[in-house]
């Protein structure tokens, strides 16, 4: 079993990063309009939050989860996941950063935990992509709800976490 403060700081921080990185880098491999982005952070964040089979089945993404609520009840801020999505190097920085999430929680965590954080950080990415449609015109004809954007960066995210 593997738990949230069963890793360093500097580790705990990093899982941390990862949630934030499987977001963005859908987000930044297609910027859309400002309230897009802000729907696919939403999106993240609420099954971020979300409590399933899945989630409470593994001791990692609990603690994980415990560790956020803890953050949230303490007032602590929460980086701009808007800000996040759209600086330079984004979906760069977020792709490097699940590679180190990924590594990290195979070395670290038993197999079938890893296994289901890396599952988990690929559904935030799925979710995030689903969050709203994509393209269109001003009255949202000829949108997608994933557009091919979206699509090569969901494929690079599985990829990165070894789940291709």
């Amino acid at each position: 079993m593997s738990l949230f403060t069963d890793y360093t700081p500097d580790e705990q921080q990093l899982l941390l990063r990862g949630l934030q990185a499987a977001a963005v880098a859908i987000s930044a491999a297609s910027l859309g309009r400002k309230t897009e982005t802000i729907s696919e952070g939403f999106a993240a964040a609420s099954l971020i939050m979300a409590r399933s089979e899945a989630t409470v089945a593994n001791p990692l993404i609990s603690s994980v989860q415990f560790a956020l609520d803890q953050r949230a009840k303490s007032g602590q801020p929460f980086p701009s996941y808007e800000k996040a999505a759209s600086a330079p190097n984004a979906k760069a920085d977020a792709i490097e950063t699940l590679r180190q999430v990924a590594a990290l929680v195979d070395a670290r965590a038993p197999a079938d935990e890893a296994l289901g954080y890396k599952r988990w950080l690929l559904e935030i990415a799925q979710r995030t992509a689903e969050a709203g449609m994509e393209g269109g015109d001003f009255w949202g004809r000829g949108a997608v709800l994933v557009n091919d954007a979206e699509k090569d960066a969901l494929a690079e995210v599985a990829q990165v976490l070894g789940l291709s």
